[in-house]
């Protein structure tokens, strides 16, 4: 069983980073204007089921924003305080929301 766990988790880590990787190399990631953090990697998973029918998407934590494991979602400005309100509802505490400022991420007090 805990093997099925250790897979599940590599498999996860492996699916997030092949997409920011696509991101990165399409452009698409600088079109995203907000990334949100959260407490565990389980707890941002836990987010990704709210994603539907907003422009956002997951990805492994920004090195700018953590040098470590973490899951992040990216959301564009129009979407932002819908989605925060969506995961607020849904129980999905986050951690931090960080803006984009050039090519870094700053935190958003």
């Amino acid at each position: 069983m805990a093997e099925n766990k250790k897979l599940s988790f590599i498999a996860t880590g492996i699916r997030l980073h092949m997409k920011e990787c696509f991101l990165r190399f399409s452009g698409l990631f600088k079109r995203y204007d907000y990334c949100i953090a959260f407490y565990s990697i389980p707890e941002g998973l836990k987010a990704e089921k709210y994603l539907k029918g907003f422009k956002a998407v997951s990805i492994p934590l920004p090195n700018e924003i953590y040098k470590g494991w973490g899951v992040g979602i990216l959301v564009k400005e129009e979407d932002k305080d819908r989605l925060l309100e969506h995961l607020k509802e849904n129980g999905v505490s986050i951690s931090g929301l960080f803006k984009r400022v050039g090519t870094r991420f700053e935190e958003v007090r």
